[in-house]
């Protein structure tokens, strides 16, 4: 558990107790220390299962019959139902021939920031790799992001052997809370900081007992197997967050792949080492079938800046700002950032204050774990006590910056609803993060507000402030020629991004036949004579929206109904008619909401008033036994007619019937 974080600040950032679970070695004829499972207690006693769409645990000890205690199970079940009740398909996986390996991307494909995942299958074992989100699009009305469509592997959660999560991003994890309770809580395989933060926010969502974890050593070379018929081996790589990861994934037909997500090539990174090209080249030699790489930065020439240059942009910012505090915002887990403005904040005296949970939660993570350094008192929280004593020019603030959410502290800070920090004349805000394709409306949005309360703001387009955590193509051109692959996938991105990738690789030395670009739920298999069979059955993959903490999809009639209240708004009528002869007792009650401006509304309530009553009794005329919701469909329908024909509006009716 956490000790009080917030109360350790003002005197040294003392961090996490460790989460308590055993921890043993696996496998004994690998003897090796550096990659370990570790086991949770009674996790099979605990072990969820699944009756019908009802979530429920087997062990209910601490259930307290007819109490609270029966009361907060029965809310906990009903919230995990929520979480991961994904849609029932009706679809089988074709058969795999003996000795091919399956490949199936299940989200990534004509997405940017998306709901990234996926699956490979060899015989009957599946493994996993990542489980992103994407931001809701403009079409996702109400959602707040969509997640990968595991729908079809709900029959197969059993084969599945194993999880891989390569960085501690959050949108690599944010969607485990719904897609571990589904697929039965597979093993999670991550180096030590991401299954760190994996763990807390599995603690937070309150299946963290329930889930078992391998972490693994990017330094050892070592294949892990993987139950059966997989083995992997972990590299080091560089981004925007430490302790990331590729695979080097195996399989006994011969299928080697060597598998990334966001990567860039930096050989001065802040915190992690430069990434191993020397193993990556090893790879190379063996004869990979499928290198899968990032396509994100495919359309940016030559290579991506420093992360050295950027700190030493923002050590200048930080030397020489004299007036009001500096807000610097940045990615809750872009954690050699942090240590940057730690280190120049111990240069020229100054202090750093921490905002939003999540970036307290993973400074004190990454300080337990010794990626963050700093001296004792450098670190203060941040409350309007700690920071009155300290002039405002030696205030240097962290503050995450969501851009889809709301409730983020930059985004409160400039409605003026933080707890801790108002806005003021001579503060500077300096956007040290990228603007997510879509998002570019909303964060003009907020920096406009923050310019209204007389802050000075400072983005990457006014200095060297920020910097992609993505390989431009200079280095996608390094890391073909090093792995050396049979085929070649780009992956993650919308075509366009991923099309220029394949450019990139086809102006080497690749043909064109052999750069793969799939569509989502595709189904590729790669034969022990590294043939490849593209089937012409795909997996059904469908928009997952998460609304809170339901799961619903982009076709559903929720989204519909949303789609035509936001174009049309809504009419309810309600009609109070005798129980017995079914006639109309006193006037029809009216409301509408987005469907008439004011001076229009009296005649044209008047008008739907006159024709929803006679749709009803000629309607009762002609059908004096008519069941009660085929009346109120006809109603629905013709009125929906007339009012198009009539006013040119499309609103949603909702008829309504009391019998009295």
């Amino acid at each position: 558990m956490q000790k009080d974080f917030l109360e350790e600040l003002d005197h040294e950032l003392l961090g996490w107790d460790s989460i308590e679970n055993k921890e043993v070695e696996l496998s004994p004829e690998e003897n090796s220390p550096s990659w370990k499972e570790e086991v949770l207690p009674q996790k099979e006693k605990n072990k969820p299962v699944f009756l019908g769409k009802k979530f429920a645990h087997e062990n209910k000890k601490d259930t307290q019959e007819g109490g609270d205690g029966e009361d907060n199970a029965q809310f906990l079940s009903l919230k995990q139902t929520m979480m991961s009740n994904f849609p029932e398909v009706k679809f089988y996986l074709p058969s795999i021939r003996p000795g091919y390996t399956r490949f199936i991307p299940i989200g990534w494909n004509n997405e940017t920031w998306a709901k990234n995942m996926n699956m490979f299958q060899y015989w009957d074992d599946i493994l996993l790799v990542d489980c992103w989100i994407q931001f809701a699009e403009p079409d996702m009305l109400g959602a707040n992001c969509s997640i990968p469509d595991i729908s079809f592997l709900l029959p197969y959660k059993k084969n599945i052997k194993g999880l891989i999560i390569t960085h501690a991003h959050l949108d690599h994890i944010w969607a485990l809370k719904h897609i571990l309770p589904a697929l039965d809580f597979p093993t999670i395989y991550g180096t030590k900081l991401t299954i760190w933060i994996v763990k807390k926010w599995l603690e937070e969502n309150k299946i963290l007992h329930l889930q078992s974890f391998v972490e693994v050593n990017t330094d050892n070379n070592e294949l892990i197997p993987i139950w059966d018929h997989f083995k992997c081996e972990f590299f080091r790589v560089n981004h925007s967050v430490p302790d990331c990861a590729w695979v080097y994934i195996t399989t006994p037909g011969g299928f080697k792949a060597v598998h990334t997500w966001d990567f860039k090539i930096d050989f001065a990174p802040e915190i992690d080492k430069p990434a191993d090209l020397a193993r990556i080249w090893e790879y190379g030699r063996k004869w990979v079938t499928l290198f899968l790489s990032d396509s994100t930065g495919s359309t940016r020439k030559w290579f991506s800046t420093s992360e050295k240059e950027i700190g030493a942009t923002l050590e200048k910012i930080i030397a020489h700002h004299t007036k009001g505090r500096l807000i610097i915002t940045i990615f809750s887990s872009w954690i050699s950032r942090v240590q940057q403005i730690i280190n120049a904040c111990e240069a020229y005296d100054k202090y750093v204050f921490l905002s939003g949970r999540s970036m307290v939660e993973n400074v004190a993570i990454s300080k337990e774990l010794g990626y963050l350094k700093a001296k004792p008192g450098t670190i203060k929280k941040m409350s309007p006590k700690t920071t009155e004593w300290i002039p405002l020019e030696k205030q240097v603030i962290i503050t995450t910056w969501s851009q889809w959410e709301e409730f983020s502290a930059l985004s409160r800070m400039a409605e003026w609803k933080h707890a801790s920090i108002e806005i003021m004349a001579w503060d500077t805000i300096i956007f040290s993060s990228s603007v997510v394709p879509g998002n570019e409306r909303s964060v003009i949005g907020v920096i406009n507000k923050l310019i209204r309360l007389g802050a000075n703001v400072v983005t990457k387009d006014d200095r060297e402030v920020h910097t992609w955590g993505h390989a431009f193509q200079e280095e996608q051109k390094i890391m073909l020629n090093l792995v050396q692959p049979k085929y070649f996938m780009p992956i993650y991105g919308d075509l366009y991004f991923r099309n220029a990738h394949k450019n990139t690789a086809m102006s080497m030395w690749m043909k064109q036949e052999d750069i793969l670009l799939l569509d989502n739920g595709q189904i590729v298999d790669f034969g022990p004579d590294s043939k490849v069979f593209k089937s012409k059955i795909k997996a059904p993959i469908q928009d997952i929206i998460i609304d809170w903490h339901g799961i619903g999809t982009l076709t559903s009639h929720v989204i519909q109904a949303r789609e035509k209240m936001m174009n049309a708004w809504v009419l309810v009528l309600l009609f109070k008619v005798d129980a017995k002869t079914k006639a109309i007792l006193g006037p029809l009650k009216v409301e509408s909401r987005g469907l008439v401006y004011l001076d229009e509304v009296r005649i044209i309530h008047k008008i739907i008033i006159k024709k929803a009553k006679s749709i009803y009794e000629n309607t009762i005329k002609d059908v004096p036994e008519i069941e009660e919701k085929d009346l109120v469909k006809i109603i629905k329908s013709d009125l929906e007619a007339f009012l198009l024909q009539k006013i040119d509006r499309s609103p949603m009716v909702v008829p309504m019937i009391l019998e009295v």
